[in-house]
């Protein structure tokens, strides 16, 4: 799966540089810099990082209110449509391209997953949202998913969870003459709540320690998990942007999707509203406005200017965890199956005029094999957590 992260968005620190490792296809696998590669894609073993943002993002009192929130359907204008709607069973996703709001509408691209969403820094496919509170928002209010509206929240929220809101926010939910400060509390109720739904540790994890045991013996090619790793981290160049412990750079690439759609430039059409909104993590809403959050808006504010082009069409690159519980694939959900997506990569994407702007130069044909690409599959599949 070819990825080249683009030298776009410099959010949180350098991105790769490259695309994958310096190697040769008959040097010994793994490399010293594949090797340290390997080492980093262990589980997290910690909860999601701090989100100084949201005060209450580890408050039990507050996901135990974002737990019924996330649940009631109450809070759509259409009385039928919850947050948990389009975020249900395993794979907390819908399993059809587009999921279904209020009127039967249909929503512009496929549903993301909020298992282990806590440790994400940038959210929805095309980042219009920077922290997980204020991404909420945005199902709550869209025309075509909840269409609901501060009004109806307060309503809902007094008729149903008057106590629990005074408890967190010491008025009650009619006392709240702040449209945007009540919308913003819904988010940090709904985000405390999702920050409890990890799934982390899979049979990948035990696979990779294995591995690299094997390596230290001298024995890696006759490992069970070889095959698919040296594919996902060499020749398939997967882990170029699938890295870390979360499998996921948390950064926005152009792959080569198809997208025709009114709405396909990606992150490029996203990101001056974002940098606007009130609800950005620099704010007036957010618990910590300045430092780090005022920063990281403003290398995206430099970078499109100075990277504009690059930005086109360009998408989040999402967790490898629990992906076989996720399909349809890619922000359209065109994709039916992980055999599907490991041959978009292996055409080196779709031909040019299939979406906004250009993929990587160095996104190409990769020519894998059969037995390449069932060992992708597997690898892929064995990333799957433990049910909580």
């Amino acid at each position: 799966m070819s990825r080249h992260p683009l030298r776009t968005w410099t959010l949180a620190g350098a991105l790769v540089g490259a695309l994958g490792l310096s190697c040769t296809p008959e040097e010994p696998f793994p490399n010293l810099d594949e090797l340290e590669l390997l080492q980093s894609l262990h589980t997290p073993t910690h909860a999601p990082p701090k989100d100084p943002t949201n005060k209450y993002g580890d408050n039990p009192a507050a996901a135990a209110l974002g737990l019924k929130l996330f649940k009631d359907p109450g809070l759509s204008s259409c009385g039928n449509i919850s947050c948990q709607s389009c975020h249900d069973g395993e794979g907390r996703t819908v399993d059809t391209p587009k999921a279904t709001g209020c009127g039967d509408q249909l929503t512009g691209r496929n549903p993301p997953s909020v298992i282990n969403s806590g440790y994400s820094t940038w959210f929805m496919w095309d980042g219009r949202a920077d922290r997980l509170w204020n991404q909420a928002l945005l199902p709550l209010l869209s025309p075509v998913e909840m269409a609901s509206s501060p009004a109806i929240l307060r309503a809902r929220l007094d008729a149903a969870y008057k106590e629990d809101y005074r408890a967190l926010f010491g008025k009650a939910p009619l006392d709240e003459t702040d449209d945007n400060q009540l919308l913003a509390n819904f988010g940090k109720v709904i985000a405390a709540y999702e920050r409890t739904l990890n799934r982390t540790e899979a049979p990948f994890d035990q696979d990779v320690i294995r591995f690299l045991a094997a390596v230290d013996a001298g024995k890696a090619e006759d490992d069970p998990a070889y095959l698919g790793l040296k594919t996902f981290v060499r020749k398939g160049q997967c882990s170029a942007c699938h890295k870390g412990p979360m499998l996921s750079d948390d950064q926005f690439h152009n792959i080569g999707v198809k997208d025709l759609s009114d709405n396909h430039r990606g992150v490029a059409a996203a990101a001056t509203p974002m940098l606007d909104w009130p609800f950005n993590s620099a704010g007036p809403y957010s618990d910590a406005p300045s430092g780090t959050e005022s920063a990281r808006l403003q290398r995206l504010s430099n970078d499109l200017k100075e990277k504009a082009a690059e930005l086109e069409g360009a998408y989040k690159t999402p967790t490898l965890r629990n992906i076989e519980l996720t399909a349809p694939y890619m922000h359209t959900g065109e994709l039916k199956t992980l055999e599907d997506v490991i041959e978009l990569y292996n055409k080196g994407g779709e031909p040019a005029g299939n979406y906004a702007g250009h993929v990587s130069e160095t996104i190409k044909k990769l020519d894998l094999s059969d037995e390449e690409k069932k060992a992708l599959v597997k690898l892929l599949k064995s990333m799957t957590g433990a049910a909580k």
